[in-house]
């Protein structure tokens, strides 16, 4: 059978989805990392927030004023229990340990979000009717990195 060659649509303006953006943790060292992507991903959730600051006064016209205080970012993950995956092993060590990771999250377009974090919330679920789930929280310390090309 011939390959055909398809026409591409024009339209470039729609959005992502979700499956093409993967969570990896680093299993190497800092100066020579080893991205190992986290086995059995559903969902990788990215939250970013500030602290609320009140900045009011009676000059505020009777309005409230708020600046962005301090920073935080956090990262929500659930997927599928894969016993031999060593990305999910490497989260459950960390947990156990409370060692910080490093994390990438790579974006469809091949860049990449960096940063360092501690496994806040690790749970499986073992329903006798379904798959065996896992769900985890890793909270940041310090910054997340600004997108950038992946080496």
């Amino acid at each position: 059978m011939a390959v055909l060659t398809l026409p591409e649509n024009p339209n470039t303006s729609s959005g992502e989805v979700g499956k093409d953006f993967i969570l990896k943790i680093n299993t190497g060292t800092v100066e020579i990392p080893v991205w190992t992507t986290i086995g059995g991903q559903r969902g990788t959730s990215l939250s970013r927030s500030a602290d609320e600051i009140d900045v009011s006064s009676k000059m505020s016209g009777g309005w409230k004023a708020v600046k962005a205080g301090l920073r935080s970012w956090s990262i929500d993950l659930d997927g599928l229990v894969v016993l031999d995956d060593t990305g999910l092993q490497a989260i459950e060590q960390a947990f156990t340990t409370g060692v910080e990771i490093n994390l990438e999250l790579l974006y469809p377009d091949a860049t990449v979000q960096t940063g360092w974090g501690s496994v806040t919330d690790f749970s499986m679920e073992t329903p006798h009717d379904g798959e065996a789930t896992i769900k985890g929280t890793i909270g940041g310390n310090g910054a997340l990195s600004a997108r950038a090309e992946a080496v």
